[in-house]
């Protein structure tokens, strides 16, 4: 996440779409790809009609991609260490 998105703070704060691409490092049009799909949470429209979204759902998704992807690389090394890739028989190039 950026240095300037405190999650401290993020409580009662909407976010632009642009702002959500910049956390999430995403496109723009990702970005409403996630929103339109409900993926973010609630969706509101301002009077100049932009979505913003509630800081707090979008930490959320962001912790919770973290994890899965956490989860995956994990999963990967279990499977390569049982493969036998990290033996001290393996020769380097």
């Amino acid at each position: 996440m950026p240095r300037d998105f405190d999650a401290t703070s993020a409580e009662g704060r909407m976010l632009s779409i642009e702002e959500i691409a910049d956390i999430l490092n995403v496109s723009r049009p990702f970005a409403v790809t996630l929103a339109d799909a409900g993926k973010l949470g609630v969706v509101e429209r301002g009077e100049d009609g932009q979505r913003r979204i509630p800081a707090a759902a979008v930490k959320t998704y962001h912790s919770e991609r973290r994890a899965k992807a956490r989860a995956a690389l994990d999963e990967l090394g279990a499977i390569s260490q049982g493969a036998g890739l990290y033996g001290s028989d393996v020769k380097k190039v």
